[in-house]
């Protein structure tokens, strides 16, 4: 059974202020991403729309798949790009219509690729050996 406490709508549900918070960084990361400066209370603007946002139209995504979704997004935008309802709600919908064509054509969803990805570098670097190459100080003894 799929673990739906990472979805949009059980983290509204359950911490809505938490949510928000996570949503507000998503939002600032994407503009330091583009060069730009916003002032905060149109961020906090933008966040409680952004919330909403994905509260109804998005709300079975994990948070996680919504930010790899915007990133996407954004990098396959040529410029000039905006963050704004417009833009989010174009980059969430294509990335789902894209996973949704996947899962008809019994192809792998990219962002299940990704994920796997992550966690087979995650155990790599958790498993791996260092070795002590010299006695440090790098003399000849």
């Amino acid at each position: 059974m799929k673990d739906k406490s990472n979805q949009i709508w059980y983290l509204y549900k359950t911490d809505l202020k938490q949510l928000k918070n996570d949503c507000y960084n998503l939002l600032q990361e994407l503009f330091i991403q583009l060069g730009q400066k916003p002032e905060s209370e149109m961020v906090v603007i933008l966040t409680n729309t952004f919330v909403d946002d994905l509260a109804t139209k998005y709300a079975s995504m994990e948070l996680e798949m919504v930010k790899y979704a915007l990133n996407k997004g954004l990098r396959e935008t040529d410029p000039p790009v905006f963050i704004n309802v417009p833009t989010w709600n174009k980059f969430l919908r294509d990335f789902k219509k894209s996973e949704q064509l996947k899962r008809q054509t019994n192809q792998i969803e990219e962002y299940s690729i990704y994920k796997k990805r992550l966690e087979t570098m995650g155990k790599q670097l958790q498993n791996r050996e260092v070795k002590k190459i010299g006695n440090g100080n790098n003399k000849q003894t």
